[in-house]
């Protein structure tokens, strides 16, 4: 590619946002704002770019080779932020290491991934979440997942699910096959992937006993409602899946209570990508896209990385995603910017069609204001609601 046409091009994966939907991202944004206060949540905003090594927490082999890496000028390997959660640990473990426990934080921003771009995936995207740090109970984890469901809601999105699951409960069954760790890690990735076909491929060739593959495939499978729990426990003696059950059974009474299960359903089979997870993990899905909307989940281990032990959970939601899903559904995106007045004036006419902008904009409406030269032969530049041309008796 030429140096001409490399000026006129962006790279790949990442996109301009133009007038109309950036306006429907900001009003999504001020939705989301008033209801993460509404619950008590603060904001907080980290940088776009820190070190490596902080950044690569938590993270398995494969989302640590997704990082936009560079080096600065002491040759330090810096990396783009790929989410907002472990900034925010870092942050929290350092400059916020002396408040009162828990915290509850917000947040709104961009974040890079390597990623094979296509519609709702692309390299450089924008995340909106929280982060509720400090409480290990289950109505934590009820907390994040109904504000989640509330976010959705007043987005104006009609139809969505959020699956939620533990991370406990496919580990338990992982060690039930007596894999090495090599083989769990694909079976693991099979699984987050939902590739059930190559799932049993990798068992099969792993040998593993077909009544083992059996209950292994029906345990990730297996999702609907809190009546799942009691089936799957009959399944298994490991404590781990047990008491994973447990917990699930504990954040659905709480979601019961919330009021909000006909959004939500029990899947065994949702496994998040990053290897920090420890506990409840949940996706927020609408029938307009192939991929999550949402996601998040407890992650108790990462904090003490970065110097302060203690209990984590929470979730981010991909604006873009959102935007494309609403689009889908139609009927709920339309944003309004046609102006409600153009008010037309000659140069000499200045201080009159200002004034006279200043009070229609002071009443609360769009103006637009549109100098013409003496002939008035030159064409509005914008179609508006109404139009208030300036003469010399308003002038007056």
């Amino acid at each position: 590619m030429t140096k001409d046409r490399l000026k006129i091009q962006i790279p790949a994966g990442i996109r301009d946002i133009l007038p109309e939907e950036a306006l429907r991202k900001r009003k999504l944004e001020h939705c989301f704002e008033e209801t993460f206060v509404s619950w008590g949540y603060r904001e907080i905003v980290t940088p776009t770019f820190e070190y490596y090594a902080s950044l690569s927490m938590g993270r398995g082999a494969e989302e640590e080779s997704r990082l936009y890496k560079f080096i600065d000028r002491q040759g330090h390997i810096l990396a783009l932020r790929p989410d907002m959660t472990t900034p925010i640990a870092r942050l929290v473990g350092t400059r916020l290491k002396d408040e009162k426990l828990p915290l509850r934080l917000f947040y709104m921003g961009n974040a890079f991934s390597f990623e094979d771009p296509q519609a709702g995936r692309q390299r450089e995207f924008y995340q909106s979440g929280i982060e509720l740090i400090g409480d290990d109970s289950s109505f934590a984890d009820a907390e994040v997942i109904a504000i989640a469901v509330e976010i959705l809601r007043t987005s104006g999105l009609k139809s969505f699910k959020l699956s939620i699951g533990h991370v406990d409960v496919l580990y338990g069954i992982i060690e039930e096959l007596g894999l090495p760790n090599e083989e769990k890690g694909w079976v693991k990735n099979a699984v987050s992937n939902k590739n059930y076909v190559g799932l049993q491929e990798l068992l099969d060739e792993f040998n593993v006993a077909v009544s083992e593959k059996d209950k292994f495939m029906q345990v990730i499978t297996c999702h609907g409602g809190k009546e799942i729990l009691t089936k799957v426990a009959g399944l298994t003696e490991n404590g781990k899946v047990l008491k994973a059950l447990k917990d699930l059974e504990q954040v659905y009474d709480a979601l019961e209570a919330y009021g909000i299960t006909d959004h939500v359903e029990i899947d065994l089979g949702v496994l998040r990508g990053l290897d920090y997870y420890t506990g409840v993990v949940f996706e927020g899905y609408s029938p307009y896209l192939g991929f999550p909307i949402l996601g998040g989940g407890r992650y108790d281990n990462l904090m003490g990385q970065f110097g302060r032990e203690c209990p984590a959970t929470g979730f981010a939601l991909g604006m873009e995603r959102l935007l494309l899903s609403l689009e889908k559904q139609g009927g709920q995106n339309n944003v309004n910017t046609v102006p409600d007045y153009l008010v037309i004036y000659t140069a000499a006419q200045a201080p009159a069609a200002f004034k006279k902008a200043r009070e229609l904009r002071g009443e609360g409406n769009i103006v637009v204001t549109h100098c013409i030269n003496g002939s008035g032969d030159s064409d509005p530049p914008v179609n508006a609601k109404s139009t208030v041309i300036i003469s010399e008796e308003s002038e007056n």
